[in-house]
């Protein structure tokens, strides 16, 4: 197979680089044990663009090699005010609210008709019976936060 060649102006190749780290970021988080190779081959080719911004000498001021493992990587001051870094905290804080509005909507179904019962059930008739629920949590959590809601203990644990 042949070699491609891209040409990129400096600010196109530092918006590259930085959506490799952001990338590296998520699957060092969704695959942390590593096993997978199809994530190893990812990892191997983001390392590698990474590595190429590097070369550029305007670039090569916000980067530091990890003498752990021998990658190139933004250094901490540079990824705390890059795009890519907000992009991760709105992510991350998306996908914290939906996990919880899912689980509290899942545990109010058990509460409500019994463990059992929940397991039954097809994954679309728990969906249409939560789907209330999670709406009017998530109006709940967007508006609010976790601020307003209230998680009570049972007796014995409390």
């Amino acid at each position: 197979m042949g070699k491609v060649t891209l040409e990129l102006t400096e600010s196109e190749m530092r918006d590259l680089a930085e959506v490799c780290a952001m990338s590296l970021t998520l699957l060092g988080q969704a695959m942390p044990d590593g096993r997978n190779p199809r994530a190893d081959a990812w990892q191997k080719l983001l390392v590698e663009i990474v590595k190429a911004g590097r070369t550029v000498p305007g670039i090569a001021r916000d980067m530091e090699l990890n003498p752990d493992c021998g990658y190139w990587f933004f250094k901490r001051p540079y990824i705390d005010q890059a795009f890519y870094s907000d992009v991760l905290d709105e992510y991350r804080d998306a996908a914290f609210w939906e996990e919880l509005v899912m689980r509290i909507s899942f545990r109010t179904l058990v509460e409500y008709y019994g463990q059992d019962e929940v397991e039954s059930m097809s994954p679309e008739e728990r969906s249409s019976r939560t789907a209330a629920l999670e709406k009017s949590l998530w109006e709940e959590v967007s508006r609010h936060g976790a601020s307003r809601l209230l998680f009570m203990l049972p007796p014995e644990e409390s």
